[in-house]
């Protein structure tokens, strides 16, 4: 049995024997290389798939307890080469007691298993699965013997002799091996300690980051691998509606179909999503407990086609649930509330779930609003901004409608407008204070730039970043004043 020093290579002693007799393996543990290296003892292949036509031929694939997943998208565990596959195309993984599993992620082309389409299966030694361009092949069901995977990367060690005592052999003279002195014995007490001392001193004076808020992980890293696909279809006799979200690298897409109110968005719309709303809806979801949800609801109705397909993937983890003609779990609800109001909100999509009548009473108050705004913009300094925002809101509810209504053209028309004079205004402030500032006029740049973040108030406007950023530094001058 070896000890707790060797087990672990980073203790003191472990990095000593890492240091002195560690080879390192002809490649990572994802491909075991050729040989007996590729079999363990018992003579089971050391990995559990193989990949036997694609871009990817010859790589063998590993699963480790916790599962993979596998795709052309870089925030895999595995990542192939295969155009056709999906960015996140399937995953696998094990059951406790019960081997190895596939899931489809929701892939544009399916996965096959054993050329039949699947969704979660069991795999067997021998199935073949089709992903893409991509044929894999199982060559291991079953979790890999942790003593076993161990061996096959550690250095080798010695097996001691049957009465339990140490012995020490010489280099290499031939004979048999005698006992080594207590003396040696010691002497290499003291390299272990010798080596203990230097590693604690290198700790001790090697320089740690600060825990400062650069050092931390940005949002962006924390939900880098956030993604969601979601479908919901609701079909009978007289109507199908269909509801599409993707959100993939932080882009976000929405594709709706409505039959009978001759609604049509076709998904063309992409959005990049700033990191702090993808960590809120992220944090959300982790707290509606998704992830411990069944995979699959399913009631009995037979006259309609009530679904909700769900797949969030957050980090490595990943979770897909299926819900067909029966009421939908609380967490998945909360979830999918969740997502669709953060859909609406991010493409400005939320009156979709409203009766066209509706929709055009809201966008001719929109418009209205809009144009009053825009004829008191002298009045207030943001009045113009809220303009352009209300007659925004105009398309924004009749995007779907068809034919447009009278009031549409002029509305537009109007938005146009409003945007090509608040450009030019903004670019007006802008010179005076940019020509205040060459003068060292400092009062009055802070007073044009001050003004121009009131005309333009949204802080996500690049305009408005820029003046804030200027203003800062003006308020400096003044300061020293």
């Amino acid at each position: 049995m070896r000890s707790s020093a060797e087990a672990n290579p980073a203790s003191p002693v472990g990095l000593c024997r890492v240091a002195l007799s560690f080879s390192p393996p002809r490649q990572a543990a994802e491909h075991f290389g050729e040989g007996e290296s590729r079999k363990g003892l018992m003579g089971k292949p050391q990995h559990h798939l193989v990949v036997e036509v694609g871009p990817d031929k010859g790589l063998t694939i590993t699963v480790p307890p916790h599962g993979i997943r596998v795709g052309r998208s870089s925030n895999n565990d595995v990542v192939l080469k295969d155009s056709v596959m999906s960015r996140f195309h399937c995953r696998f993984f094990f059951k406790p007691d019960d081997g190895l599993w596939a899931e489809d992620l929701g892939s544009a082309n399916q996965t096959l298993l054993n050329q039949a389409p699947m969704h979660v299966a069991r795999l067997h030694v021998g199935d073949h699965l089709v992903l893409g361009d991509t044929t894999i092949k199982v060559d291991n069901d079953s979790i890999l013997d942790a003593t076993t995977t161990r061996k096959l990367f550690d250095s080798p060690v010695a097996e001691g002799p049957a009465d339990g005592k140490i012995e020490f052999r010489h280099a290499s003279n031939g004979k048999e091996p005698g006992r080594k002195p207590l003396r040696a014995a010691l002497m290499t007490l003291l390299i272990l300690l010798a080596a203990f001392g230097a590693l604690l001193w290198i700790y001790k004076t090697t320089p740690r980051v600060r825990d400062t808020a650069e050092s931390k992980p940005s949002d962006t890293a924390r939900v880098q691998a956030l993604s969601i696909s979601y479908e919901k279809v609701q079909a009978d006799a007289k109507n199908i509606f269909r509801y599409v979200l993707e959100l993939e690298a932080n882009e976000l897409s929405i594709q709706i179909t409505d039959l009978q109110n001759k609604r049509q968005v076709a998904g063309q719309q992409h959005r990049q999503v700033a990191p702090e709303i993808l960590q809120s809806l992220s944090d959300t979801i982790e707290q509606a407990d998704f992830f411990a949800l069944k995979e699959s609801y399913q009631g009995v109705a037979t006259d309609v086609w009530d679904l909700i397909d769900l797949s969030v993937t957050i980090n490595r983890k990943t979770h897909r649930v299926w819900v067909l003609n029966t009421h939908e779990p609380e967490a998945c609800k909360a979830v999918r509330e969740a997502i669709e109001e953060f859909g609406q909100n991010e493409l400005g999509l939320a009156a979709l779930a409203m009766a066209p009548e509706k929709l055009i009473d809201m966008a001719r108050a929109a418009s209205l609003l809009g144009r009053s705004l825009y004829d008191q913009r002298e009045v207030k300094h943001d009045n113009l901004a809220n303009a352009i925002r209300s007659l925004h809101e105009v398309e924004w509810y009749l995007e779907t409608i068809e034919p447009k209504p009278d009031f549409y053209a002029s509305a537009v028309v109007l938005r146009t407008e409003a945007e090509r004079e608040m450009q030019a205004s903004g670019n007006d402030l802008m010179f005076l204070a940019e020509r205040a500032i060459r003068l060292k006029d400092w009062n009055e740049a802070a007073l044009q730039l001050r003004l121009l973040c009131e005309k333009i108030p949204d802080r996500a406007d690049s305009r408005h970043q820029n003046a804030r950023k200027k203003l800062l530094a003006v308020e400096r001058h003044l300061k020293t004043k």
